[in-house]
């Protein structure tokens, strides 16, 4: 004799699959659209020798300035050509230390992004700086600093994967 509550013991259980596939093609769902990816497009010049590195921080949206052998360039834009390591046939600001055509283009951009909404992810702009490993420190100071200057003093270095 059984008891209230208990079942026959000869009934087979049995599982609805539907349920449960149901709620896996949701989560499946749920994480392709909430899934970001972490490319960024970047333009290397064929002369741009980048340094090498092990770090694995992803990309963020930023301006890319390049510092190759023979140009300094800011968003494909060519605001200098470099000679020897050193910038040529621009005007330096040495009283300040800037590159004034790069401190122009870099306000130009500044009032552009605090006038339009041109950052997607809301943080704040910084540097995707590209440069040519064998360039001097003097010349990737000096456009360091008046990137600073023109109200952009956050910089990410773009480097090779080891």
């Amino acid at each position: 004799m059984l008891g209230k509550g208990r079942r026959k013991p000869d009934k087979p259980m049995n599982l609805n699959l539907t349920s449960m596939m149901d709620m896996f093609t949701i989560i499946l769902v749920f994480l392709i659209f909430s899934f970001s990816s972490q490319d960024q497009n970047l333009k290397l010049d064929t002369d741009l020798t980048l340094p090498e590195s092990s770090a694995a921080i992803p990309f963020k949206w930023a301006i890319n300035v390049n510092v190759t052998p023979t140009e300094l360039k800011v968003e494909g834009n060519q605001v200098a050509k470099v000679k020897k390591g050193k910038l040529a046939g621009v005007k330096i600001d040495r009283s300040k230390k800037r590159v004034l055509p790069l401190y122009n283009l870099l306000k130009k951009f500044k009032e552009i992004e605090s006038q339009e909404k041109v950052n997607p992810t809301g943080d704040e702009t910084v540097i995707s700086f590209q440069a040519d490993k064998n360039l001097p420190f003097e010349t990737i100071d000096l456009v360091m600093k008046t990137a600073a200057q023109a109200g952009y003093p956050n910089f990410r270095f773009v480097v090779m994967k080891k």
